[in-house]
Order: C-alpha cells, then sequence, then structure tokens
C-alpha cells in the first residue's frame, strides 16, 4: 500500500510541476523616443523556442503624422531570432493600417515575428524575470503619440500571439494577465472586450528638413533646418572632413529649444576655409540627444577647385567592395564604367547624381585580382581611376 501511495503521489507532484510552465505576460515601455516590448514569465519558468510573436498598437487618428524605424531584436534574450526587421520568415515586420483591422479613430500597427526553421533557439526563461524583445524607434512628428497595447478577446483581429515550437499557446489564461504590471478594458468591436496597457506621450526625435553648404567670401556657410526639437536634444555637432571619408570636429551648436516642439532653423560660419589647402570641404551635422543617441544629416560639400567634378575610390586595393566618392557641382546623370586589363568591360552602372557628395558602392567580390580601370562619365566630363582587386 505504501509503494502504491508513494507512485501515486509522485505521479501528482510531476503532474502538478508539469502544470507549473509559466506563460508570458506582456508590456510596452518607452526610453527615449523609443518603443520597446518585453515579455516576463508569470506561474513558472518558461523552456521554449518562439515559432511566432505578434503585437498589436493603436493609437488615435488626431496623432501627429510620425513613421516607426527599423524593429531591433534582442538577440541575446531570443538567440535565433534576426536582429533587424524585414518583411521576410525569420524575422520583424510591421504592418501598417492593413483594412483588414479597423478601430473606428484609431490607427494600427501590427509587429508580426514568425520564425524560421529550425524555430528561435530554445532557452531557458525564468519565472518573474523581464525579458526584452524588440525595440523600435518612432520618427518624424512634431509632437508625442499616445499608444495603447491591446488585444481582443474574441482575437478576431487585434491579438497578442505567443507561440512555442510546438505552436502551443504561451499567453496566461486570463485576459487580465496578458499585460503587465497592469491591464486594462474597454468596449471594443461588437460582442467584444479590448484589454490593454497604456503608453502615453511617447516623444518624437528632431527629424533634419534640410541643410546646405556654400561659399561666402572666405567662409563656409552651414544652414540646416529641424522639426521636433524637444527636452531631450541637447546640441549640434559642426563636423568637417577634406576626404569625404574621415570627419572631425568644427564646433558644437546649442539646442535653441525653449519648452515648445517646433521648428528651428540654425546657421553656422566657418571661417577662411580657403587656409585649409583642400579642393573639397566636405561638412556633416550631428543631432545629439541628452541620452547619447544621435543622427546625421547628409553629407553637403564645398568646392575651391573651380572643377567640373571629382571622383576617388577608397579604399584602393580593393578587397572586396570599396566606395567610390563623387563630388558633383550641380545635379547630374553619372555613367560608371568598369574595365579589366585587355579595356574588356566588366561591369556598368548609372545613377542619378545630387550636387555634392554622392556615394556609389563598387562589388569587386566575383572578379579575379589584378588592375582595373573605372572610368566616371557625368556631362560631358570623365575621370579615369586606375583600381586593383587584391587577392
Amino acid at each position: 500500500m505504501k509503494k502504491i501511495f508513494i507512485l501515486i503521489f509522485s505521479f501528482f507532484l510531476l503532474t502538478n510541476i508539469c502544470l507549473a510552465q509559466g506563460k508570458f505576460s506582456a508590456s510596452i515601455s518607452n526610453v527615449s523616443n523609443t518603443i520597446k516590448f518585453t515579455l516576463k514569465p508569470i506561474g513558472g519558468d518558461i523552456t521554449a523556442g518562439l515559432s511566432t510573436i505578434e503585437f498589436f498598437v493603436r493609437y488615435p487618428n488626431a496623432s501627429p503624422a510620425f513613421t516607426f524605424g527599423t524593429v531591433t531584436a534582442n538577440t541575446t534574450n531570443f538567440p535565433g531570432m534576426t536582429a533587424t526587421g524585414v518583411t521576410s520568415s525569420g524575422s520583424w515586420e510591421i504592418e501598417i493600417d492593413n483594412p483588414a483591422y479597423v478601430l473606428p479613430g484609431f490607427h494600427t500597427a501590427h509587429f508580426i515575428y514568425t520564425a524560421p526553421a529550425p524555430t528561435t533557439t530554445s532557452r531557458l526563461y525564468s519565472n518573474n524575470v523581464p525579458y526584452d524583445v524588440i525595440s523600435v524607434r518612432l520618427l518624424g512628428a512634431t509632437n508625442t503619440v499616445n499608444l495603447q497595447f491591446i488585444h481582443q478577446d474574441t482575437e478576431e483581429k487585434y491579438y497578442l500571439a505567443i507561440s512555442d515550437q510546438n505552436g502551443a499557446d504561451l499567453r496566461p489564461a486570463a485576459f487580465t494577465n496578458y499585460f503587465y504590471p497592469t491591464t486594462s478594458s474597454i468596449a471594443g468591436p461588437p460582442v467584444s472586450t479590448l484589454y490593454f496597457a497604456n503608453l502615453n506621450n511617447v516623444p518624437i526625435p528632431v527629424k533634419f528638413n534640410g541643410f546646405t553648404a556654400i561659399k561666402k567670401d572666405n567662409n563656409g556657410l552651414l544652414n540646416w533646418q529641424v522639426e521636433n526639437e524637444s527636452a531631450i536634444t541637447d546640441l549640434y555637432v559642426v563636423e568637417r572632413s577634406l576626404n569625404g571619408r574621415d570627419f572631425s570636429l568644427v564646433n558644437n551648436v546649442a539646442s535653441k529649444f525653449n519648452g515648445n516642439a517646433g521648428s528651428n532653423v540654425y546657421e553656422y560660419t566657418d571661417n577662411n576655409i580657403k587656409a585649409l589647402r583642400a579642393d573639397i570641404i566636405y561638412y556633416r551635422i550631428k543631432q545629439l540627444d541628452k541620452d547619447g543617441k544621435f543622427a546625421y544629416t547628409e553629407i553637403r560639400s564645398i568646392r575651391l577647385d573651380g572643377k567640373a567634378f571629382t571622383a576617388s575610390v577608397f579604399p584602393n586595393p580593393v578587397v572586396n567592395t570599396s566606395n567610390v566618392n563623387i563630388d558633383l557641382v550641380t545635379d547630374e546623370k553619372v555613367n560608371i564604367i568598369l574595365t579589366d586589363a585587355a579595356g574588356k568591360e566588366v561591369q556598368k552602372a548609372f545613377i542619378e547624381g545630387k550636387s555634392g557628395l554622392n556615394i556609389y558602392k563598387l562589388n569587386m567580390s566575383t572578379l579575379a585580382a589584378g588592375a582595373y580601370q573605372l572610368k566616371v562619365i557625368a556631362g560631358s566630363e570623365n575621370k579615369v581611376i586606375p583600381v586593383v582587386k587584391s587577392k
């Protein structure tokens, strides 16, 4: 009898241990203009690989216009997950305002992950420990955005989805546990309830609207326009290069933010640039936030040599790929022709060149080692550059 009791007790214990497998509760947070999605096991540890994850977010139609940046996955917490989002299996995709998902008065954003074969690597996720999944920056608005992380109880359209490598559901049994630290609810589409977590007043980072560099007397006059400056905008760093590759600090320009997000125009004069003894001077502006995040303008150039255009290849010799730097005075159509030592054409390309620095990626990875010539034609002018393909 004692053995039977022990066997029954052991079976009961093992069964309860198995039943103690946790489920994932989800949250959304904001850190310096970047929204972050996090999963946390509740009710026990989880040992699994993930095959599907879907997050659903809504925001009012009256929100200022903005876009989502690139999805970045936390590959430490979720090994095997693709680091950046593109629209293919094994990576993250964002659906914006899919007509199938219509919530009156709201825009919708659907973040979708489908693992490739094999599924995202299995690992242990410990109970009550949060694991960051993805982050994505919000770009381009002039104010703040209120987001709601949502799930519809009928699961007809708007949902949180988490499945393991076998397709098993890893969501909590109770809708009130779908989101943490708290889950709210509201009447949803007909005969349904929307459960949600709020993320209010997400600020959008600075957006550059334009940047110009012109020669005035012997000086370089720089002008740039920005939208959506905020309290986190620290300063603008003016950087200069004499070769279009290596930039160094010229000076810092303080933000004009005065408490109200909006547009501002900046000017900076780089004095006596003739003394630099360079044919072309390149500039860019780095916008720096107080949390260390930054963004760059495009590169602009000022020409001092009076030539129609210049072209160079760096690095040269070429291992696999190099940059062809083409600096134009005006917008020009540019033809790029690569020939081998016998004069045979091995590559040809065409670009719509813009005034200033244009960078063309020269790919020689499939070519044999040896000597080549690169001919760059812009308008009625052309440049021929000897190029060496190394082993």
